[in-house]
């Protein structure tokens, strides 16, 4: 009788081999994902006052003196954080904060025609690069950077020193055949930093 020990250490070493390239695939296509565009989920729901950190509702507080403010949870494929929404002086703020209470960026419902017209147009030549057709849904400015410049931004209505101007676009846009929501981060000068296919959101929360 012959032995089948050979063949079965060949078919092993083979499958080893072939689960081994699978991996690496994986692996590469995993790297290689994030630069044509990652997928961004995001679930929001409305939090009580009293179970909002103490760091976060004292820098709101300190700002917006007599705002009503809307605090909602979000969870996300990256953590979980806090958000302040509310309007004050006419304007619509939406203020995240990390679990502990630490201000992450301040964000001012706008408009893309707040842009200078040539980094307006240099956006616009950009997202027709990325999708075949697109609708702008809502457009914030987005304020970066530590708390105390933030603070005195929001106070002077201007990006204080220190504080890293960018433009967050939600926009319904196609690419082939398939359309979506997608979350756009770009520079000031209309360069795209970023580009998100929203999974799911709070479609109520688009807007604000």
């Amino acid at each position: 009788m012959h032995s089948t020990y050979p063949y079965n250490k060949y078919v092993l070493v083979k499958s080893r081999k072939s689960y081994t390239s699978l991996i690496s695939a994986l692996l590469v296509w995993l790297l290689w994902t994030p630069c044509i565009g990652q997928k961004k989920y995001e679930h929001e729901f409305s939090i009580k006052s009293d179970a909002v950190p103490q760091a976060a509702a004292d820098f709101v507080s300190s700002v917006f003196k007599k705002s009503k403010i809307h605090w909602y949870g979000e969870e996300s494929l990256t953590g979980k954080s806090i958000e302040a929404k509310l309007k004050h002086a006419g304007r619509r703020y939406s203020i995240e904060f990390d679990e502990s209470g630490t201000i992450q960026d301040v964000e001012i419902l706008s408009g893309i025609n707040d842009m200078q017209p040539d980094s307006r147009a240099k956006l616009k030549e950009n997202l027709n690069k990325e999708f075949s057709h697109y609708k702008i849904v809502k457009t914030q400015l987005h304020w970066k950077g530590p708390v105390d410049a933030l603070k005195e931004s929001v106070i002077q209505n201007i990006a204080a020193k220190g504080v890293l101007t960018r433009y967050e676009l939600v926009l319904k846009g196609s690419k082939g055949k398939t359309e979506s929501y997608y979350e756009v981060l770009a520079e000031e000068n209309g360069t795209i930093v970023s580009v998100h296919q929203i999974v799911q959101r709070n479609t109520d929360n688009l807007i604000f």
